[in-house]
């Protein structure tokens, strides 16, 4: 008789889908605390109350990091393949990190089709 009791999840294997599962979260994060330091600094001595102060910073800034934060996890992820040699071990923090790339693309998208409705309406009013 065989033992079927399933394994609990590695630590490796807990990080990893607790990273994916941020992958829209995180960025944001660090977005507003890097732009709460250069609203504070001001260094440009801009109009830190308009919408687009620093937004090109802020993009880069957000956007590096959740590069750089789906590179980490894919490395996790490749660690954990390597490690067990089977899709069972990966399947959840791929399907979350899938998952949350598919939400963020959707939001972008919507936001930009938003965005462009309201600049359309904006514009029969002038």
């Amino acid at each position: 008789m065989t033992d079927t009791t399933p394994t609990p999840p590695s630590r490796l294997h807990t990080v990893t889908v607790v990273l994916a599962s941020l992958v829209i979260g995180l960025p944001m994060l660090f977005g507003r605390l890097i732009e709460a330091a250069i609203d504070a600094a001001n260094p440009a001595k801009v109009d830190v109350s308009q919408d687009l102060a620093y937004l090109r910073e802020l993009l880069g800034f957000s956007f590096g990091f959740l590069g750089l934060l789906v590179l980490i996890i894919a490395a996790l992820i490749v660690t954990l393949y390597r490690r067990d040699r089977r899709f069972r071990a990966i399947a959840l923090p791929v399907a979350v990190l899938a998952a949350q790339l598919v939400v963020g693309l959707l939001v972008l998208l919507m936001t930009g089709i938003v965005d462009g409705i309201e600049h359309a309406y904006s514009s029969t009013l002038v």
